[in-house]
């Protein structure tokens, strides 16, 4: 597993390697005083399942280093750690998985790995196949944003493309049902491309919207900090 540390303070991000160290031994751990040498290490095709970003950085903000990396690289993890929860509810916006409040201490951040780590393993499930007719499709649930119907079809939107599958659309829902969330019915979202829930509206990563029914709110609402503090 690759590991970024974007820290400008060597010596937390010292404490974060070293926290680390024994968990497991296939961990890479790499460090990056700035955003921009961890924003072009991604370029190049580095991709870090999981990010432990400080937020006060000289002469850069962490929260919008968060916010290209999570572009370059969807299914990267984040983790703050920073020294204020100032940028708390921010980091919700940007989809990060954690936030630590420095000085750190090393079970916060041992238990701030296990808990993505968990979450990662969860996410790469087993594939899941359709069989429409003559046609197979193969779907893998964690590149999946949404699951929609549409009268006889089911139409399944990933990060760039979206299939219409000739199926019904409960039988697909019974597939994706316990990882997504039913926004409405014949609506089925991946809680971790939900951006933010903004009372009844929800913002998805490829910029769609939703309005909530109000039977629907609160259980939507509920579900997904469960799946949040996981």
């Amino acid at each position: 597993m690759q590991i970024a540390i974007c820290d400008d303070t060597n010596a937390d991000a010292e404490k974060i390697r070293f926290s680390l160290m024994d968990i497991a031994d296939d961990l890479e751990m790499k460090y990056f005083s700035t955003g921009a040498k961890l924003i072009e290490s991604i370029q190049k095709g580095n991709l870090y399942s999981i990010i432990f970003q400080d937020i006060y950085l000289e002469n850069e903000n962490g929260m919008d280093i968060a916010r290209t990396v999570k572009e370059l690289s969807p299914d990267s993890q984040i983790i703050f750690c920073t020294t204020s929860l100032d940028h708390a509810i921010d980091a919700f916006k940007v989809q990060a998985v954690d936030y630590l409040v420095k000085p750190c201490e090393e079970a916060d951040i041992v238990k701030a790995f296990a808990r993505v780590s968990l979450r990662i393993n969860s996410q790469y499930s087993v594939p899941i196949v359709l069989n429409a007719g003559k046609e197979i499709h193969v779907f893998h649930p964690e590149k999946v944003i949404k699951v929609e119907s549409d009268r006889h079809y089911t139409v399944i939107y990933q990060n760039r493309n979206k299939e219409r599958v000739h199926i019904n659309y409960s039988d697909v829902a019974g597939l994706f049902g316990d990882k997504f969330i039913e926004l409405r019915r014949g609506l089925l979202v991946n809680p971790n491309h939900i951006e933010k829930i903004s009372g009844a509206i929800v913002s998805l990563s490829d910029g769609s919207t939703y309005t909530l029914p109000k039977a629907k709110k609160d259980s939507v609402t509920a579900k997904y900090i469960e799946y949040m503090t996981m």
